[in-house]
């Protein structure tokens, strides 16, 4: 359910009520959080190393060798279990089914379980981890699934797959880490590394990443640290020098071994300006507090550096995110289509002009959007916006309680929100999110600091963290806050609450006028 109500200008319908295509590819210029970090990250997308993964080439292979492995395993159960004893052939589509689904289920939850996430490959022992996890996952699921729906499945069959399998996937990791060390040896597949420091720290951390090439990295630039108590300016000035150094050495991962002057400020500015280019980011855990869930443990070169991971949801995140979005975004069609008729009919007879208007926002990557709502204020009502609503400032709150542009009817469909159902449409067509930051009006861009362009990492949401967190009474910079955190923390669980608090908020009509 939708609870927008960004500052929004006057809602005075577009003539027609289709987006024009060129609206849809327009993109406007956004400040993001540096002066060169995300013009640059973006100009050099196209230069092969600084999106080549050097262990991407590893994945692929483990992928193939692991299906190899798995379908050779389900094989092995089939001939074992049915084909010698019973003669069973592999034509017969009973048992020949239940093969394919078990082949195909553990290949999906290897995915999902990250068994090819390149962070993990090729050191340590999460990879093994991950691998074992996924096929005690599967199997377990295969076993409840019999035991609820009491299906007639062999044991057999399980058990020996289950064995084979397992043996056959750690034999292929094993081969591909003995691969991987040969290639190392030979300078392949190396992290270019830059490392940022001072002093002994960054000598020790660059002696221990150049001494042992099987570790994956290669040092080819050293930077001096800044402490965390510079002026912006000298901040800045010190980031565009890092990405400039970056981009010349070609450089995919920097690894931070500064003292803890540098301060958790510091990294959040660095690690802002690294998302865009396919650049990792490694840091010593010395260096402050920037835990947090993005944040993951990495043995490099013997050297436990914290890996901290990019915003972005991408694979199995991007994946389950949209599933959400179909599912839900249907299911709340089919609920809110009684409440938008009514809305419809109700919009036409209460005052003159059309049910639906179009407004410009701003989505994902900055891209505009227009987006449907059902006119809840008179015709000609942008006339008077500056008037009335003005600047968003710490009064705008008690400005849109008393609006006299909204319409009677329009401010009973703003209460309960029915005014932004027909985005669920959006949703499900995937220029929006079911859950996400509201989409900002194009003016309302000057308003936006360096780190809010980050809430444009993703699409923008039916509803969002800020939306049921006080809805209109949240002031404006607590709302960038709310939209900033959400992005760092994105994660299924937390769309599902903010749904279900949606939900809460809606009902009450709390903090909606």
């Amino acid at each position: 359910m939708a609870i927008d109500d960004s500052a929004t200008p006057a809602d005075t319908p577009r003539s027609g009520l289709t987006a024009e295509p060129d609206d849809l590819q327009h993109t406007i210029p956004l400040r993001m959080p540096s002066r060169i970090g995300w013009a640059e990250a973006h100009s050099h997308r196209d230069r092969p190393h600084l999106q080549r993964d050097p262990l991407r080439v590893y994945a692929t292979r483990a992928v193939i060798f692991d299906f190899l492995a798995i379908l050779v395993a389900a094989i092995t159960g089939f001939i074992l279990r049915w084909a010698i004893p019973y003669s069973v052939e592999l034509n017969d589509p009973t048992y020949v089914s239940f093969v394919i689904v078990v082949v195909a289920a553990w290949m999906l939850v290897m995915v999902l379980r990250g068994a090819y996430d390149t962070r993990i490959l090729g050191v340590g022992s999460e990879e093994f981890k991950r691998v074992v996890g996924a096929t005690a996952m599967v199997f377990a699921a295969i076993a409840l699934v019999a035991f609820a729906l009491k299906l007639e499945l062999s044991r057999g069959f399980v058990l020996i797959t289950f064995v084979v399998g397992i043996i056959l996937l750690l034999v292929v990791r094993w081969s591909l880490r003995a691969w991987l060390r040969h290639e190392r040896r030979y300078g392949h597949f190396l992290h270019r590394t830059v490392v940022v420091g001072k002093g002994d720290a960054m000598s020790e951390i660059v002696d221990m990443l150049d001494r042992d090439p099987v570790a994956g990295f290669t040092v080819v630039d050293v930077i001096d640290e800044i402490s965390v108590d510079s002026d912006e300016a000298a901040l800045d000035a010190w980031l565009d020098e890092v990405m400039t150094r970056i981009a010349l050495e070609d450089a995919d991962t920097v690894a931070v071994a500064g003292s803890p002057a540098m301060g958790p400020k510091v990294i959040q500015r660095l690690a802002w300006r690294l998302e865009g280019p396919r650049v990792d980011l490694l840091v010593a855990p010395t260096v402050g507090d920037v835990a947090g869930p993005r944040v993951t443990m990495r043995m490099a070169a013997d050297l436990p550096l914290l890996h901290l991971d990019e915003p972005y949801l991408t694979g199995p995140k991007r994946a389950i995110k949209r599933t959400l979005d179909v599912v839900f975004g249907s299911l709340g069609f089919l609920v809110f289509l009684p409440f938008m008729l009514v809305a419809a009919i109700g919009v036409k007879l209460t005052s003159r002009g059309p049910m639906l208007y179009f407004q410009e926002r701003v989505g994902r990557g900055g891209q505009i959007i227009r987006i449907a709502k059902f006119r809840t204020m008179y015709v000609g009502s942008d006339q008077i916006r500056d008037e009335v609503i003005g600047t968003p400032d710490e009064d705008i709150t008690e400005r849109y309680k008393a609006d006299p542009r909204i319409t009677p009817f329009g401010r009973f469909l703003r209460r309960w929100s029915i005014d932004e159902m027909p985005q669920v449409a959006a949703v499900i067509a995937g220029t929006m999110s079911l859950v996400g930051p509201r989409p900002v009006l194009v003016d309302e861009m000057p308003l936006l600091g360096d780190a809010d362009h980050r809430r444009h990492l993703t699409k923008p949401g039916l509803t969002g963290l800020w939306q049921v967190s006080g809805r209109k009474t949240t002031d404006w910079e607590e709302r960038m806050r709310l939209d900033l955190e959400y992005i760092e923390n994105w994660s299924p669980a937390l769309d599902l609450v903010i749904v279900a608090k949606t939900v809460k908020a809606v009902l009450a009509g709390d903090g909606a006028y």
